[in-house]
């Protein structure tokens, strides 16, 4: 079972437009509740880009190299697809990133129009 901070390698093609694509790396974020009951489990990419974003979060204390891109969440029912497990992230940096990944989930000040 793949638990909170796990990195798994795994293809999500058929993918379109800006989106991650390729057998590639993913990072859970979601808390263990989420996959105990409904078999899925929220990830997000691992990407060599050079860009700066905010919601890009450089690895570190990781054999893993990149950033994760935390626009991009997915969920993914992991056990319905070839997947391996590579490592688990230091608990500080899954700390900085479920702090981070907040900012997307938070209201906005002013109402768009």
């Amino acid at each position: 079972m793949v638990r909170q901070g796990d990195i798994i390698k795994i293809n999500l093609n058929p993918k379109q437009g800006h989106e991650q694509q390729g057998y590639r790396p993913y990072i859970c974020l979601s808390h263990r509740l989420v996959s105990d009951y409904a078999n899925i489990a929220v990830f997000a990419p691992i990407s060599n880009t050079s860009r700066s974003y905010p919601l890009y979060v450089s690895l570190s204390g990781t054999e893993t190299t990149g950033k994760v891109l935390l626009d991009q969440l997915v969920t993914i029912d992991y056990n319905a697809r070839k997947y391996n497990y590579v490592e688990t992230v230091p608990a500080s940096l899954l700390t900085k990133l479920l702090e981070t990944v907040k900012v997307i989930f938070q209201k906005n000040e002013k109402p768009a129009n």
